[in-house]
């Protein structure tokens, strides 16, 4: 999986959701952006958006992984709270052996 920037095809889903936004709604790109939860910039249809664009940049790389699964959800942080924790996340999805 050498040359996948992770990070990257978040900043670029997340530009894709400012794109359906009002100006006064856009969302400051970083890695500390928070993304779901008390303070998140989404709302869970926009997360869900969110989750399918990375979905399908990951898929044009050769990397299947689904992201709103079972374990996700079950987690007692919620993996989507930010960039960063998303980042990990989908990496160790990506590392983890195949069940």
């Amino acid at each position: 999986m050498p040359g996948v920037d992770i990070q990257q095809i978040i900043f670029d889903a997340l530009e894709l959701t400012n794109h359906a936004r009002e100006d006064h709604r856009q969302i400051v790109i970083s890695e500390s952006t928070l993304l779901f939860g008390n303070d998140g910039v989404l709302d869970s249809m926009e997360l869900v958006g969110l989750l399918i664009s990375i979905e399908e940049a990951l898929l044009d790389e050769g990397i299947e992984v689904t992201l709103s699964d079972e374990r996700a959800m079950s987690q007692s942080k919620s993996p989507f709270r930010s960039v960063t924790t998303l980042t990990n996340y989908i990496q160790d999805s990506i590392n983890e052996p195949a069940s």
